[in-house]
């Protein structure tokens, strides 16, 4: 029986997710009692007022809650009356398992798996986790039970040590948060042009959509095209004139992209421009 302490998007998500491929989901304890008593509707499962009696009726017990909130919640479940060896998982991209550290020292399997997946929505999420990469890490016994399940649900996971879990916590907020606003700062230069939101949405979607073709087929390098890749000067020149004219805060931004993109294809004939 798999559990859930926390039952925002996340835990919500994954307990639909799991319950729709099989696995028994016997409940959900939360701040609020609401929260957790509309998860339990989604999942058929039991929305808990006692902790205690949630973790001795569960074998694999996720902490989803927020990450500040991780380390408390394990060392007030390591103050209850616990009957046998339970399975504690956090799913925090950035924490190790060594916040849990109050459970293993009680004899309980510990360990992190993160789903790198935008949770967003709880409907977007569970559509998605099936094609989700989950990250694990923890010790190589630990890890026996969560990976079993995994195997048997056909699930994407690979293995983390716990010294690289804040670079790839960085990896991922650049790719997930920073492309939002990246987005945010596109629509400012398409404004520029006079654009409509109804129109530029779509058009916006579109060309994201075959750059992320493009991604899949190919790597970065290969997959970029535009004018740094071509050299084109002038174009560059263009784009941050009208820049420095109209969004100056925008600027730097262009320029540390276009260094970052010189770099990758190991291509500086627009050096001089972008370090003005």
């Amino acid at each position: 029986m798999t559990s859930f302490i926390g039952a925002g998007n996340v835990g919500t998500s994954l307990g639909v997710f799991f319950k729709e491929n099989g696995m028994a989901i016997r409940g959900y304890f939360s701040r609020t009692f609401k929260s957790a008593e509309t998860a339990a509707l989604l999942t058929s499962s039991r929305a808990y007022t006692r902790l205690e009696d949630m973790v001795n009726e569960s074998r694999f017990i996720w902490i989803t809650t927020n990450d500040d909130a991780i380390e408390n919640v394990a060392n007030q479940i390591a103050e209850l009356n616990i009957h046998e060896k339970k399975t504690f998982i956090h799913a925090s991209g950035l924490k190790t398992s060594d916040v849990l550290i109050s459970l293993k020292k009680q004899g309980h399997e510990t360990c992190s798996a993160h789903p790198l997946l935008a949770f967003n929505t709880v409907e977007q999420a569970v559509k998605m986790l099936g094609k989700t990469t989950f990250f694990l890490e923890g010790e190589q016994d630990d890890l026996l039970g969560i990976k079993q399940i995994f195997e048997d649900k056909n699930l994407t996971f690979a293995e983390i040590k716990k010294e690289q879990k804040a670079a790839y916590h960085a990896g991922a907020c650049m790719i997930s948060n920073y492309l939002v606003t990246l987005v945010h700062a596109s629509n400012q230069i398409f404004e520029l042009a006079g654009i409509s939101n109804h129109v530029l949405r779509p058009a916006i979607n579109t060309l994201m959509a075959s750059v992320l073709q493009n991604l899949e087929e190919k790597g970065p390098k290969e997959a970029l095209t535009g004018p740094i890749n071509r050299g084109d000067v002038q174009t560059v020149k263009k784009h941050l004139e009208i820049l420095a004219k109209e969004l100056p805060g925008l600027t730097e931004v262009y320029k540390v992209l276009g260094k970052e993109t010189m770099h990758m294809i190991d291509d500086f004939r627009l050096k001089n421009i972008l370090d003005e």
